[in-house]
């Protein structure tokens, strides 16, 4: 990393020297290198007044944000036409998409059916693997009923890490015990894009961000605050792997923990992975000169992006789902059959087994069910070349593998 990016005022942290250690070849033989070079360690998090001495006119951004956050939540709140309504049609398959896009941010690609096919086929692929984890783990997030904190932090990277290959090398659900370095394969530690702070800094730095998340700044709005804990965790990167995907896993976390949203339904990755290079050079920028308003900015359009895209979506789930139980027509609607349309919400790979198991009664009722579901375009066969029969639901697949 070079200090010379790094302007000696405006900087929000300071430089340190520190050693990277990797395995490396020279002369042909594989020996261990050392480095030497410069680390950053992020400052305290900044007060309002520090922000809009850069940039009051954020705050017209930050209404537009706020109004449709205010929009979806409502709509959660009241489901349209007082519709009682599985709260799985909502949850589940923008969890899945969420879980397929902060992904593939990292490289990492799999399509919906790939994820929802891993937790009922065995797979060695890590692909799907690492995805199914980020889904599990945004599920766990969801589910806690305590703010956010430093062991709820480690439990989701745990989960983030499960049966993925050579996890144990990224040390699941722990801090890193080691300098890492953030840039292109083949960089060297002198010329990566960002170099993190040594290890023994990291317990410390993430008490403090717990504690800014907590009991922020007086006055701070909590959208300013969650952009700068997002900042202030990813310029940590308190672990070996995975810091990206749950960085931003707790962007959504936090708007729920400060009463933003009653549910998790704002996840930031779509609009993310479509201008993932400001994304980068924008949370840079805070390290090397201090741009906070420029990244609160971003911040403050993937939320009001992501909102908006959440109402379409939660409406076009609303209407393929009403869509799903008009073509099976009044006669077979029943509670049994509304509640086997539901589950493909939730679990869009199915067996027959699966869906009696979650439904009751008998399983040939099930196997009934499956079938009036492939006679009506619903299901489709999913060929994996195994004895047992799995299905799923392509049009549910489409919303969540839309970009």
């Amino acid at each position: 990393m070079n200090p010379d990016t790094f302007h000696p005022k405006q900087s929000t942290g300071r430089l340190v020297k520190a050693q990277f250690h990797k395995v490396g070849r020279r002369d042909g033989q594989l020996e261990e290198i050392h480095e030497d070079g410069w680390a950053f360690i992020p400052g305290p998090m900044p007060e309002l007044n520090q922000i809009l001495e850069q940039a009051g006119s954020l705050f017209a951004v930050h209404e537009q944000a706020m109004a449709m956050i205010g929009r979806l939540d409502g709509i959660v709140q009241s489901v349209p036409g007082g519709l009682t309504i599985n709260p799985w049609v909502l949850y589940q398959p923008l969890r899945l998409r969420e879980a397929r896009l902060s992904s593939k941010i990292e490289n990492t690609i799999a399509s919906a059916s790939e994820i929802e096919a891993v937790s009922v086929i065995p797979t060695k692929r890590s692909e799907p693997l690492e995805v199914r984890n980020y889904f599990r783990a945004i599920e766990m997030g969801a589910q806690s009923q305590s703010p956010v904190n430093e062991a709820m932090i480690r439990a989701l990277h745990t989960e983030l890490l499960k049966d993925v290959p050579d996890s144990e090398r990224k040390f699941p659900g722990q801090y890193r015990p080691l300098q890492v370095m953030i840039g292109d394969d083949g960089d060297s530690f002198t010329n990566a894009r960002f170099v993190p702070p040594p290890p023994e800094e990291v317990p410390l730095l993430m008490q403090q961000l717990v504690e800014y998340m907590r009991d922020p700044p007086i006055g701070m709005p909590m959208l300013f605050v969650a952009a700068i804990a997002h900042y202030q965790f990813e310029a940590i990167h308190p672990f070996a792997d995975g810091n990206g995907r749950l960085g931003r896993m707790l962007i959504t976390l936090s708007l729920c923990n400060n009463n933003l949203l009653a549910k998790p339904l704002i996840y930031p990755s779509g609009y993310i992975n479509k201008h993932k290079q400001q994304y980068y050079d924008l949370l840079l920028g805070v390290s090397t000169h201090g741009g906070w308003a420029a990244w609160i900015e971003y911040f403050l359009k993937v939320v009001l992006a992501e909102s908006q895209g959440t109402v379409d979506r939660i409406h076009r789930l609303f209407q393929l789902r009403q869509d799903y139980l008009s073509r099976i027509g009044n006669s077979s609607r029943g509670q049994r059959f509304t509640d086997s349309v539901d589950y493909l919400f939730k679990q869009s790979v199915i067996t027959v087994k699966m869906l009696h198991k979650h439904i009751g009664g008998t399983e040939q009722t099930a196997r009934n069910y499956v079938d009036l579901m492939l006679e009506c375009g619903i299901l489709h066969h999913l060929e994996r070349g195994t004895r047992t029969k799995f299905y799923f639901a392509p049009e549910i697949h489409m919303v969540v593998d839309e970009d």
